[in-house]
């Protein structure tokens, strides 16, 4: 089973997103673009993984995030990845602006290291993928409104759950299946 763990995205946010990129899209450049019912924010991605594991991946998902509160996330402009040489990626950034994102991130991939599941070796780079570059066609157009749309503002949303979502990748495009939702814990009260 392919699996990968994620945050969805509310409708609004995806809605704003959607209708935004489609200056991108009218650049004309050969990217493939992600289906909106697609869009998420990923936290793991685990890839190929024995079926008899999850289980336990569940339940160390759901033991990770309860030990992290609720928290927000902002997705804000257009951008490429790589930053640098050809990019392979459309994407928008997500601000994590207390950083809880990369401690939920660390502490599920502690979890799933225990039982054996590879660790990152990378930082996590939050964004959400809106297209994959196919080539270089109309790449120079399309770089250009990424600058000028650098620092558009799609809007903030809270992260209440996790999900860990199974892939399947048909010709055309991934299949997804939502396996197992793991809840962060209640917002830390204010005094």
């Amino acid at each position: 089973m392919r699996l990968f763990i994620a945050i969805p995205l509310p409708p609004d946010i995806v809605h704003t997103i959607s209708d935004a990129r489609q200056k991108l899209v009218h650049a004309k450049g050969d990217i493939r673009w992600v289906d909106p019912k697609h869009f998420h924010i990923t936290v793991k991605f685990l890839g190929e993984t024995e079926e008899t594991l999850l289980g336990e991946i569940a339940s160390r998902i759901s033991t990770a995030t309860g030990q992290v509160p609720q928290f927000p996330l902002e997705l804000e402009g257009f951008d490429r990845f790589p930053e640098r040489g050809s990019p392979r990626a459309i994407i928008s950034r997500v601000l994590s602006p207390d950083q809880r994102l990369t401690k939920l991130h660390r502490l599920i991939d502690s979890a799933l290291g225990e039982i054996g599941l590879p660790m990152d070796t990378r930082v996590l780079v939050p964004h959400l993928t809106l297209g994959r570059v196919s080539s270089n066609r109309g790449l120079n157009r399309l770089l250009r409104l990424l600058q000028k749309h650098d620092l558009d503002y799609f809007g903030s949303f809270s992260v209440t759950h996790v999900t860990l979502m199974q892939s399947t990748l048909t010709p055309e495009g991934p299949q997804y299946i939502s396996l197992h939702r793991a809840d962060l814990a209640a917002p830390a009260v204010k005094p």
